[in-house]
Parts: C-alpha cells; structure tokens; sequence
C-alpha cells in the first residue's frame, strides 16, 4: 500500500503522542514478578491477566505462566484473572530499584470451581479463550488439554472450528487453512515464530497436515497483524507453539498408540507417538523435550473429471473429454523434533530448537479417459446421447495409469534467547531451515483404442455414465500400447532468518513502552524436472492383456491396470527406449532467489482501561529469478537461459485499540496493513512457445497483493462456564491481486499471470461458545459451539488481449463459512459432533466466464470420542467425514460438471497416556 508523506508524518505525530501521554509524572518503580500455576493439572498458565485494582498496571503471563509488571514504590494489590477460575487478589510491597516475587496457585480447593470446569478438554478451551481475552490484538487460538492433547488429526483440523476459519483438503484430509473465506495462499504460517521452508514446488505455504500433532502446544491465527509480525498475510497468520519443558514443574511423558482405518480402501494402518520432557540442573536452569512420531494411512478417492462444456448446434451441453479416475495413496509421516532451553534465571532464557519432518506419499492413480468427443441426440431424439468424433469416427479411449512416490522433507534448526536488563528486553533468532521434495519415479502408461462407440447418461447430474454401444469395454486386446513417461522432480529450498527485537519500558505516569526491530530471509527456491517418453514398447507390453486388476470406482466399468504394470516394466527396462523430453524437462525447471528486509518501530500506552498500540513496519523485497525460454517450432528449442530481477517496497502502518469496557466485556479494534506476495509458480521465470506459436510465460514482475485492513470485534466472556460470545466486522481494500489468463492476441493465445486492479472484501464473523455446566446433573457436561462469517468480496479484472474487462469474485473466497458442535464430558468420557461448512468459490479463471471454475459447497460432519481411566489413560475413536460428503467443482454459467470425487469415511482409534 503506497502511503503519501504526510499521512506518514502524521502517524509519527500520534505515536510519539500516545508515548508520552503520561511523561508528566514519572515516578519511582520496583518489579513484581512470578509464575501461576494450575495446580489441580500442574500447568504453567499462560493468559493470565495480572493487574492493581483501577487496571491501571496489568500485564499477562506469557507461555510458560511468567508474568513482569513495574509498580511504584509502596503497598500494592494485585488481582490475577482466569477463566474457569474465581479471581485471587494479593497484598505485595514494592520497594523502588529492587524486585520481588509473587507466585500464584489456581485450582486449590478454596480457589477451584466445578471439577468440570477444569479438567479434561475445558483445560484447553481455558487456555484459548484466556490469550484471546488478554491479547492486545485479534486472535482465535486452539490449545491443548491438560495432558498436551488434541482430538483432531493435524493442525488444519484442529483450526477448522475457529471462527471464520474453514480449510482445504487433499484427498479428504485437511492441508490447508482458509481465514475468513479467503484463499490460503493468501496466508502465512511458522513455527514458534520462525517462517519454515516448504517443499512444494508452486506454493509457500507450508502443509499443515505435515506436522505431527504431538509437536503442538498451541495454535495461533492472528487475524489483525501487528508491527512487529511479518507483513505478508492478508488472511491471517497461523503460528504453531511447540511444547516447552517449563509447560509443567515436573517430567513429562506422554504417548500415543493407534491406528487409520479408511472406509473406501477397507485398510488398516498404524500410528505412534512419544514425547517425553523434563526440567533439571541445580537451579532447574535447563529444560529438555524431545518427541517422535510415525504415522501411516492408506486412503482413496474415486473421480469423475470433464473438460469445460458448450453447447452444441442441437443445443445440447457438449465436451471435449471425460475422465473416469481411482485413487490409492499410501501415506506416511514421521517426525522428530528436541527443544533444549536454558533459564539461568528469571531474566535470561535460551534455546536451541530442531525439527525433522519425513513425508512419504505413494500413489497410484487409474484413469480412463474418453477424449475428441461430440454428443447428439440418439435416433428417439431422447436425452440419452450418442458420443463420437464429428466426422464419425469412434473417439480415442485412454487407459491410463500412474504409479508415483513422492517424497517431502524439511527440517529446521533455530537459536535465540530473550535478555531483561533493567527496563530492556531484546530477545533475538537465527533459524536455518531446509525443505525437499523428491519425486525419483512418477511413472504413467497409457493404452489406447478407438473401438469404443458410447451411450452417454447422467448429463445433468455429477456423475455421467458410459455404457458401450459398440465394442467390449473389456476385450483387453484393443487396448494398444501408446506410451509411457518416467519423470523424476527434485524441489529445494532454503531459508535463512535473523531476527532481532528491543522494548524499552517507558518511566511514564501510565504504562507504556516502545519496540523496534529487524528481520532479514534469505530463500533460494529451486526446481529441477527430467522427463523420458517412450511410445514403442516391446511386443509383451503391445496391449492391456494381462495387465489389469480388478476397481471399485461404481461410476466406470472399464478395466483398470494392475499395480504389477510397474515391476514388469522395471525388469524390462532396458527394452524401453526412453528419449529425454527437452520442452517438458526444461519448461519445470527454475530457481529463484528472494530476499526480504523488514524493520519496524511500534508503541503502547495503557489508559485506565483501553490500550493503544500504534507503529509501521517497512519490507524491501529483492527477487531474481532465473529459467529458460523455450521455441517448441525449432529444431534446437532451447533459445537459452533467462534471468529477470525485480525489486519492491512496502510500508504498512497500523493502530489497534483494545478497551475492556465492563467487566468481561472486551472491544477491540484495528487499522491495519499487509501483503501477500506471489507464489513461487507465478514468478517462476519459464517461457515456452509451443508448434501453434501460443506463448505461456511465468511473470516475476507481478508485485504483491497489497491490503488495507479494517478490524472490529466485541467479545463477552464468560468466566464462570468457559465461555464467550462475539460479534466482529472486517474489511478489506486490495490492490494487485493476481490471476492467471489466456488472452487472444491476433496470431496466437498468451498465457501468464497478471495483476489485477482492484477488489475488496467485507464481512461479519458471529461465535459462541458456552460449557452448559448450569444444567442438572447429567445435562451439565454439555458444551456448545458456533460460528458463522459471511462476507462479500468484488474485484476488477482489466481487459486484456480483447477479452473485456469484468468484475468477478476474489479467487479462493468462499461468501459464507461456519461450524457448529455439541460436546459431552463427564466422569472421564468425552464425545464431539461437529459439522463444517464452506460455500462455493471461484477457483481458477477460464478463457470467457462459461469456462471459470467454482468448487462447490462442503460440508463435513466429524465425530470425536474418548474415555479416560486411572487418570493417565485414553481411549479415543474418532470418526472423519461420517457422511462422505465428496468433493464438487464445476464450470462457470453452465453449472456442469468439472470434478466429482469421494472419499468414504475414516476412522482413527487408540490409547494415549500421560505422566
């Protein structure tokens, strides 16, 4: 966002006026310190609010339950507020110069509420909802129970019932968080505040369904971002805490033993995890927790793909191809992470932080693909369809199938430490971390005939049938050899971070301080495709006789090709003459290298009960990338190497407003700016001219999305039932959002990524939550949660290459979002039912609106059980996507088909203990 001078002159004016609002009366001042503890489930509370009784000095217990308030000199009270607990008031001298330590218990006897309302899953929703009261800027958090458990899968899980909060998925699990209805490439995700290298080779955004749970402490979206927070997420920022070994004042051991169980594949698979921590030394001045996890599902999905429709001269809805696919992947995960902490008093602490991930996804797909198609009317003039060639010949049926195995990997090790001198706190990082994915073997065959004649059914439904009318569908005999490709794929990238903080406390007559900093990454991105074709096989290999395997998919009768395929093609290799493909190799290959440079400067200042931060944060972002031009027309068609470089600068200024109005009743509020910038396929530097001289070309000139954001949310919560209840508005003003579009330039179609103009997005977000605990017994272990956004979103996309100019939906944005769960917990037992719900959205644009494609409304219903015994240990069934709801997409005004594909329902089960 482009900021003139005087706006950035005036907003220094108002910083430097909220800082020295109470310079005045600067007296004397001692330090208070301590920790609070839950007793009753020995944890280190963080979120606690700590403040003298006009609430003119407060401040919050930070992770490991750690509170600092400065005070003037003399006789003070001070109350500790926490959800799910009655409030503890305590008498403390201050002496000026000196510190004194106040330790605070929760949960003895004459402090504690309801058993209920402390243990088991209220532990976590406690610890949510507490953050969120005291945080001084917008944020939805999930933490884990007592025990560091969660009930759900992976991390986008566990956010899917957020407010305003929904997520993408792959093959039914969940990947990817979508904020507020908006795409989640828009948003950016870290751990412990270090931004982690991803391995994919098209987006940044790192897979949440990745990471193992049990590396999880609490999971953070800040929906409003502050100065000192990267700039470049225009959706959210989801931050992943791990856990520490100060979580708790004695060793840790925690386990998990279980296993995946997927209705559609009938298979069972295994699943483990350990963690284990402990604080030791002297002075308990170190803290170690080392975890390991492994986990293995074996899924699949059947599809239903078309190409986009029109209408023909009968007026009948026509395409091009139909597919017909079967999915089964083999996925596993392992994860190993250490934190080793170093706290040789309260006001110093270390840490060295390491992180291992392996993912290993091995798939095989099955298509047949029924391709050069025409449809028309059958001799009745009925609705069913006669399909082939406008010319009368039958159209080409492929049998296809693909045998991959693809592996990710990324690791992190970060250094840092945090220093209190006197009124200072510089805390500090340096992170290297490394992210790979693999693909050594990504193996397709393809058999073809041209026998096949077909009645076409089902033209207005999501699943369209053929049933042969000419020809055996399964005379394995005409099915002829057409080819087969063997690509190999290795993506890389690395990122270096440092990053470095300092915050002065002000000697102000009110509470004040002011922050500044710098952050400096380092990415290099890199991709390297090879790709052989061979379209003359040996005589054993001429057609599919032989080479099939029985399917499920109800929706094709066709013959599916046999996993065996691979290991009779491995043994003949050499019979193969595989020819190195140049355009295609080449075409994927790129690297690109991408420097950020932050700084900020930032302040606070506390009025009786409203607190005001106000600053601005500076990017400078220096991009190269390099790749190569290929002329597909030419003999040699490598034309050569291609480097582009490009550089910008953002400034993004930004006030927030938190006001505790009464009691409970909290406001907050904020004028915000951020960025989100282009995805590593939109830069990719890659020009490619193919034999009808049409042009696609990567574009690392794009600039960033740019976004002035406008937050407001009113929250009561309720201390006695851990609950809360919320009502926000939001906006959002974007320029430069990008898009991809073929444009027709006379003698050939261009296609590359753009910026578009302008677009905005305008929403509501409602919740609520409430534990019923003021139900008889038994009805008092039900608790309650909802929520819903809706928003509208508009941007304007230029005219381009004679194709005019129109507005459409932002891409990715869903106008309506929501969840809703009922759960029970009582006497050890606990159950969950929840639904979540996504509407519609554009998720690509076509050539003209007839072709854009949309994914449909989803909604999901999941099911959560466990029961605890011996108080250490769990059994636990939970049930995933109970009503197979599939997958929708389908092509813009015609609303027909593009993809239909499901999954059945799965299931997890197993023990978990913790001691």
């Amino acid at each position: 966002m482009k900021i003139r001078r005087t706006f950035l002159q005036r907003l220094a004016i108002i910083i430097c006026l909220l800082l020295s609002a109470g310079i005045s009366f600067a007296g004397d001042k001692g330090q208070v310190t301590g920790q609070v503890k839950d007793v009753w489930n020995d944890i280190n509370l963080m979120g606690v609010a700590v403040s003298t009784p006009d609430g003119r000095f407060r401040t919050t217990t930070d992770t490991n339950g750690e509170y600092r308030i400065n005070l003037p000199q003399g006789s003070h009270s001070l109350t500790f507020k926490y959800i799910g607990f009655e409030p503890v008031t305590e008498s403390i001298q201050v002496t000026t110069g000196e510190t004194v330590r106040l330790d605070i218990n929760f949960g003895e006897s004459i402090n504690a509420l309801e058993e209920l309302v402390v243990q088991g899953s209220m532990v976590g929703q406690a610890k949510a909802l507490n953050r969120q009261k005291s945080s001084l800027n917008l944020k939805n958090i999930v933490a884990s129970d007592a025990f560091g458990r969660f009930p759900d899968q992976n991390a986008a899980e566990a956010l899917d019932r957020l407010p305003g909060i929904s997520i993408a998925r792959d093959q039914g699990e969940g990947r990817f968080v979508i904020v507020r209805g908006i795409s989640p490439h828009l948003n950016s995700a870290s751990v412990d505040n270090v931004a982690m290298a991803a391995p994919d080779a098209d987006t940044r955004a790192v897979l949440l369904d990745v990471l193992p749970m049990n590396v999880m402490e609490t999971l953070v979206v800040t929906k409003a971002l502050t100065p000192d927070m990267p700039g470049d997420s225009i959706g959210g920022h989801i931050n992943i805490e791990t856990p520490s070994a100060y979580d708790k004042s004695k060793r840790t051991l925690m386990g998990n033993l279980g296993g995946n169980y997927s209705e559609l594949t009938e298979e069972w698979a295994e699943s483990a995890q350990m963690t284990y921590g402990d604080v030791f030394g002297a002075n308990r001045q170190f803290g170690l927790l080392l975890s390991a996890s492994f986990d293995k599902r074996d899924l699949g999905s059947d599809n239903v793909e078309a190409d986009p429709w029109e209408q023909n001269d009968n007026g009948i809805w026509v395409t091009d191809s139909l597919e017909y696919r079967e999915y089964d992947l083999t996925r596993e995960r392992m994860g190993l992470t250490a934190n080793l902490e170093f706290r040789p008093d309260n006001n110093h602490n270390f840490f060295l932080r390491g992180l291992y991930g392996d993912y290993e996804d091995h798939e095989y797909r099955r298509r047949t693909v029924i391709g050069d198609m025409a449809m028309e009317p059958d001799a009745g003039g009925n609705t069913g369809m006669i399909v082939h060639e406008d010319d009368g010949i039958y159209p080409e049926t492929a049998i296809l199938m693909k045998d991959r195995t693809e592996t990710q990997m990324n690791y992190a090790l970060s250094f840092g430490g945090e220093n209190v001198v006197d009124n200072w706190t510089i805390d500090y990082m340096a992170a290297y971390s490394y992210a790979e994915q693999d693909t050594p073997d990504d193996r397709e065959f393809t058999f073809v005939t041209e026998d096949l004649s077909y009645r076409y059914s089902g033209a207005y439904g999501d699943t369209p049938k053929l049933t042969a009318q000419t020809g055996d569908i399964n005379d394995l005999g005409i099915y002829e050899f057409d080819e087969v490709a063997d690509e190999n794929q290795i993506v890389e990238e690395k990122a270096r971070i440092y990053g470095v903080n300092f915050k002065k406390e002000l000697d102000t007559s009110n509470p004040a301080y002011i922050k500044g900093g710098f952050l400096f990454s380092a990415r290099n991105k890199k991709s390297d495709v090879e790709l052989y074709v061979n379209d003359d096989a040996p005589g054993d290999f001429d057609t599919l006789a032989g080479n099939t395997g029985g399917g499920r998919n109800e929706y094709s009768d066709f013959p599916l090709i046999d996993e065996g395929l691979t290991g009779r093609f491995e043994s003949n290799r050499q019979a193969f003459a595989m020819e190195y493909e140049v355009v295609d190799s080449l075409a994927e290959d790129y690297e690109t290298d991408e420097d950020i440079t932050g700084m900020y400067i930032m302040g606070n200042v506390s009025f009786d009960d409203v607190d005001v931060m106000a600053g601005i944060r500076m990017e400078y972002t220096d991009l190269e990338a390099k790749g190569y031009i290929i002329d597909e027309d030419l003999d040699n068609p490598v034309v050569g190497a291609a480097r582009l470089e490009h550089d910008y600068s953002n400034v993004m200024p930004g006030i927030h407003v938190k006001m505790d109005i009464i009691d409970d009743v909290v406001f907050h509020a904020a004028w915000t700016n951020s960025i989100s910038r282009p995805l590593w396929e939109q830069t990719r530097y890659a020009q490619v001219t193919d034999e009808d001289d049409n042009i696609e070309i990567g574009n690392p000139e794009l600039d960033p999305y740019e976004a002035m954001n406008l937050d407001a949310t009113l929250s009561y919560y309720l201390p006695d039932m851990v609950g809360m209840a919320s009502i926000g508005v939001f906006y959002k003003d974007i320029d430069n959002f990008i898009y991809s579009q073929t444009s027709d330039m006379g003698d050939y179609e261009l296609t590359t990524w753009n910026n578009g103009k302008h677009g905005h997005i305008l929403g509501m977000e409602l919740a609520y939550q409430q534990a019923l605990s003021f139900l008889p017994a038994p009805l008092d272990g039900f608790s309650f949660l909802t929520n819903l956004t809706v928003s509208s979103s508009n941007a304007e996309v230029p005219e381009t290459g004679g194709e005019p100019a129109r507005d459409i939906d932002f891409v990715g944005h869903s106008d309506t979002v929501g969840s809703i769960a009922l759960s029970y917990e009582k006497s050890g037992f606990f159950a969950r039912l929840s639904g979540s719900y996504r509407s519609e959205y554009l998720d690509s644009l076509g050539e003209e609106p007839l072709e854009d494609e949309y994914i449909d409304d989803h909604f999901q219903v999941d099911l959560s059980t466990a029961y605890t015994f011996m108080e250490k240990y769990t059994v636990y069934a939970n049930l995933i996507n109970i009503t197979n709801e599939p997958l929708k997409a389908y092509y813009g005004e015609s609303g027909r088909l593009r993809q239909f594909e499901e999954y059945g329902w799965s299931a997890r089960v197993g023990i978990k203990f913790a001691m």
